[in-house]
């Protein structure tokens, strides 16, 4: 849950499209691949080019021996972005940014020796479960899946799909999704076991706002589940599955589950969901979701969110096209790391960080982010704070929000009485901003302690959230020209103090927050402007420090404050 009331920001956009910022990644098709002489033959911008890979190249993150090994996931017809330099007159590739791998139930395994025939008459999956013991491995015949109830695995089992093998909660069609009244709540559901989903469709499921299809944990399992869970635990495996038309979430990620190379898509509130610890979320695509926005998304929907997480990986994938956040972190722990991702054309920021003990983000693109807030499009009934019309352009946009996301102190888990230290590590670095709303906005609430037992009242328990300890550096950022690059300050509480008062919080408190996140070696481009409080030049009273007492200033005059 997030609160969202009159609002402290630090606003950084970035602005003013920049050639040589964007080429410095570019995209292509493969054409043909020959490992033996490292050659990689590219489709770019309607031409034939040929490239050589260096022998470190870096795919998705993957780790190997040798260039085959972290080549394995790239075919010939894939769509890449890549980033080359020249050396001796060759362009050589140093890194592959982002894969665009064929994402979803898209194979087409073979029968797995001994496994059990699942045909599609109805409810046969659900009795082919029940009599068969743990460590079933059940093969899946193409075509529809009905009436299989709330289907719950045994210990190990294994569920793969033929090609075009769909579990289906209803049957109805994906246009009406959002209306889907179907009698099956959950495609599956059994947290306490290790459950493999391969090559799979889950659509058409009726669970209720904030549930979702396939069910791995729900937040009812308690808060701190991320501290007390073993680091080493086994959890679900859905590998190449494609959740689609069903009327709230995809897929709810428990602690030590992997989602890698699944499409979350066309759902009706959200594409996945993830509480716990050592989740991983590899190459994967959410796109689509709540497009039309019947889900408030201030409060939980769009791409994805997560929750309570600790120790996760988001590594490769595209969040695109939703209607909210792409990726959006809400009362985290640290830990938490997302790389080699692509963020475009989400209605709210590609990326938002929001009362967290500790994020880093390193490698990824944002392009196009925000298209509400860019425009001063985000609906009154999503702006609670705000009662006029429109909110304005320049209120909430940007590619990345960090809104009170670094966090320093102690949680005492109820669950085991262990006491736990944080100390602020969120680390923006190495990402490539273009083309969008704005770059890297950084926003201020007094909200206390990252516990969301208290999140109504503001907790004075827990690791205290806000931006100090914030470090943003190695980034590039070129905006489309004309948009307005600010840090904007307003300092009212978001909850009441000791004494009733909703604020104005006190300068000193205020200032600290606004001089909290360390911007160096980031490269702008072009016309940049940015917006800061006017208390930031002048260093006046409490006065002063207010959401539209706000100052225009250059590149050069930001740098005098120390930013770089």
């Amino acid at each position: 849950m997030s609160r969202w009331l009159v609002p402290v920001g630090l606003v950084l956009f970035l602005c003013t499209a920049s050639l040589q910022a964007q080429e410095s990644f570019r995209r292509g098709k493969i054409k043909k691949i020959d490992l033996e002489h490292r050659i990689l033959s590219l489709a770019v911008d309607g031409k034939d080019e040929e490239f050589q890979l260096a022998e470190d190249v870096r795919v998705l993150g993957v780790s190997g021996k040798n260039l085959r090994e972290r080549l394995q996931g790239i075919k010939e017809g894939a769509e890449i972005f890549f980033r080359a330099t020249k050396r001796d007159g060759r362009s050589i590739i140093v890194g592959l940014k982002l894969v665009i791998v064929s994402y979803g139930a898209t194979l087409t395994p073979k029968m797995p020796v001994g496994a059990v025939v699942v045909p599609t008459e109805e409810g046969a999956l659900a009795k082919a479960i029940d009599s068969h013991g743990t460590d079933t491995v059940f093969y899946l015949k193409a075509g529809v899946h009905i009436k299989n109830g709330e289907m719950r695995p045994k210990a190990g089992s294994v569920f793969v799909g033929e090609a075009r093998a769909i579990l289906d909660g209803g049957n109805t069609t994906a246009k009406c999704f959002i209306h889907d009244v179907g009698v099956i709540p959950y495609a599956a559901s059994a947290p306490r076991y290790v459950v493999t989903l391969r090559n799979l469709v889950v659509r058409n499921y009726c669970s209720a706002d904030q549930e979702c299809a396939v069910m791995v944990h729900d937040s009812g399992q308690g808060w701190p589940r991320a501290l007390s869970d073993p680091a080493d635990r086994n959890g679900w495996l859905l590998e190449h599955c494609t959740f689609t038309s069903n009327r709230a979430g995809g897929a709810y990620l428990g602690s030590a589950s992997t989602a890698r190379g699944c499409l979350f898509a066309d759902n009706g509130q959200i594409g996945v969901k993830a509480c716990g610890r050592n989740v991983r979320l590899l190459a994967c695509r959410s796109t689509r979701n709540n497009v039309d926005r019947k889900f408030n998304y201030m409060w939980e929907a769009g791409g994805t969110k997560f929750w309570g997480v600790k120790d996760m990986l988001v590594d490769g994938g595209e969040y695109d096209h939703n209607g909210g956040f792409g990726l959006w972190f809400d009362y985290v722990w640290d830990g938490n790391v997302v790389k080699n991702a692509s963020f475009h054309r989400n209605l709210r920021p590609g990326l938002s960080i929001e009362m967290a003990a500790g994020v880093e983000v390193t490698g990824c693109t944002f392009s196009c982010d925000d298209l509400d807030g860019l425009s001063g499009e985000i609906p009154p009934a999503f702006r609670p704070w705000d009662k006029s019309p429109k909110s304005g352009p320049d209120l909430w946009s940007g590619e990345i929000m960090l809104f009170n996301a670094c966090a320093a102190g102690t949680y005492v888990d109820p669950a085991t009485k262990v006491s736990h230290s944080f100390s602020s590590k969120t680390w923006i670095h190495g990402n490539t901003i273009i083309d969008g709303g704005g770059g890297i906005l950084c926003q201020y609430q007094d909200r206390g302690g990252i516990n969301p037992v208290k999140q109504g009242q503001g907790s004075k328990k827990g690791p205290v959230a806000g931006l100090v300890g914030i470090v943003i550096e190695d980034n590039t950022i070129a905006c489309s020209a004309g948009r307005a690059a600010t840090i904007t300050t307003l300092p009212n509480r978001d909850y009441k103090d000791a004494s009733g008062s909703w604020g104005p919080i006190p300068a000193t408190q205020a200032e600290a927050q606004y001089q909290g996140p360390l911007f160096r070696l980031n490269r702008y481009s072009g016309s940049v402007i940015f917006r800061v409080p006017k208390a930031a030049l002048t260093g006046g009273s409490t006065d002063i420090w207010k959401w539209n007492d706000r100052a225009d200033i250059d590149l050069t005059q930001w740098r005098s404050l120390g930013k770089l």
